[in-house]
């Protein structure tokens, strides 16, 4: 169970090329929990999600896993545990969707064990939740955009980790399929207790599907806690610069965030 598992940041400070993005960050992830990040762009949404997967290196802090700096464990234990979907990810030419996803069962091979009927069985699960199973055996780059994406997707499920980590996973998906994978990862967070954490740009879905939100601007976390205790007009005024309403959502009782453009409300002071 990921409640076995602790993943959180010390007073990272992250960046690119000389620019600091994420300032003194410390943020700890509830176990066992669905964490959604939000906030506008370049708020370092993305740069935080990177540093928890190892993939960038704080120029101060430290990420633990389990109480042990992440970048300085060896990758099998880390892939073993935690799981990730980039942004933006891109396949090797020519690999076929059974192969793609395949890979995401590579943490679980040692020096002499060979591809067994567990890694079939997960591979196979895995293109059956995301509806690609009839892809298997055309190349990954012959597909659509949200194709792939669920392609992509599916290899992270493969790997089985307690702890998964995704940037943007409904990216090129259509309204369907982004509510099909958010249930995936509730059916995957209340069946097996993984530890979900993903960075979304729709407020509301994540409003919806989050037991906690972390909502960040400007490198730095405004509020984190249950939709229900910090959704506000006054923080998504304050982190979006929007101007909006917030109402109970009709289908789910969680915050449905209503925005108010300036026209529309011109048209509707004029009518009144």
């Amino acid at each position: 169970m990921s409640a076995e598992h602790s993943l959180r940041t010390e007073q990272v400070r992250l960046g690119y090329d000389g620019r600091d993005i994420v300032h003194g960050l410390s943020v700890e992830i509830p176990p066992g929990a669905i964490t959604m990040i939000v906030g506008p762009n370049a708020c370092g949404k993305s740069t935080l999600l990177r540093s928890m997967a190892r993939l960038l290196t704080p120029r101060s802090g430290q990420v633990l896993l389990n109480g042990k700096s992440v970048h300085s464990m060896p990758t099998k234990e880390v892939a073993a545990t935690l799981g990730l979907l980039p942004q933006n990810p891109v396949a090797p030419e020519g690999i076929t969707v059974s192969d793609l996803v395949g890979r995401g069962r590579y943490p679980h091979q040692g020096w002499f064990r060979h591809w067994t009927s567990e890694d079939d069985v997960a591979v196979a699960d895995a293109l059956s939740a995301t509806d690609v199973l009839e892809l298997a055996g055309r190349p990954v780059e012959a597909l659509s955009g949200g194709q792939r994406q669920r392609v992509w997707i599916a290899m992270a499920l493969a790997q089985r980790t307690d702890i998964l980590l995704l940037d943007e996973p409904t990216t090129f998906l259509d309204v369907s399929h982004q509510l099909d994978v958010l249930d995936l990862l509730t059916d995957l967070n209340r069946e097996r207790g993984a530890t979900v954490v993903a960075v979304l740009h729709d407020l509301n879905l994540a409003a919806r599907y989050a037991d906690h939100l972390i909502a960040m601007k400007a490198g730095r976390v405004v509020a984190e806690g249950a939709p229900a205790d910090i959704v506000t007009e006054d923080l998504i005024t304050e982190v979006f610069g929007m101007e909006c309403l917030v109402i109970p959502d009709p289908a789910s009782h969680t915050p449905l965030i209503v925005p108010i453009g300036k026209h529309r409300a011109a048209r509707s002071g004029t009518s009144s």
